[in-house]
């Protein structure tokens, strides 16, 4: 398997035939948005394939330290393969040059109910697995409740992974909706 930069035109293929299948419509950026981050080098799109069949796919933002995982699947008919875990791996391999990968994970406790709440616990065994750690950072983003995880390549404080988050929200998301739909805090 190997990793491959996306083109916007594979961009558009994956949003259109997995993205709007893989994510809730209110989690899903618009397509010309994630291009225009794209363009503007504050995103990196990638795909893992074999021969030419896509697996998976991460769509990452950027900071010149971190990665945020913004968009991360694999490809329904090849779940339950391992395929997510080595992808991880292939990404942190990858982005050897950067501090860390972020993600963001809904918190278990603000679960809706319990199949919710079991789903996020799952998500949550899977980083850990797969080498990411919790931090005691806390976001609220657009009204949703997420702990902070990180894969690190280094070794790392909390507080830097907070100030290389912040430092990502403050580029992708505009100005007006960054002080009304982000709080970051660091416990």
């Amino acid at each position: 398997m190997n990793l491959k930069e996306l083109n916007d035109e594979d961009i558009e293929s994956i949003y259109n035939k997995h993205m709007i299948k893989d994510f809730p419509s209110e989690e899903l950026k618009p397509l010309d948005v994630i291009q225009k981050l794209n363009k503007r080098k504050n995103y990196i799109c990638l795909g893992l394939y074999n021969n030419k069949e896509l697996m998976a796919y991460a769509l990452l933002a950027t900071s010149k330290s971190y990665l945020l995982i913004d968009y991360y699947a694999v490809c329904k008919e090849h779940r339950e393969e391992g395929i997510g875990s080595e992808f991880l791996n292939m990404l942190k391999d990858y982005f050897i040059n950067y501090d860390g990968i972020i993600v963001e994970v809904e918190r278990v406790e603000c679960g809706p109910d319990e199949s919710e709440k079991l789903i996020r616990k799952r998500r949550i065994e899977f980083y850990k697995r797969n080498g990411m750690r919790m931090t005691d950072i806390y976001c609220k983003l657009f009204d949703i409740d997420y702990c902070i995880m990180c894969l690190c390549n280094v070794d790392l404080e909390d507080l830097a992974i907070y100030s290389g988050l912040k430092d990502i929200y403050q580029e992708i998301i505009p100005g007006s909706l960054y002080s009304k739909y982000v709080e970051l805090s660091c416990i």
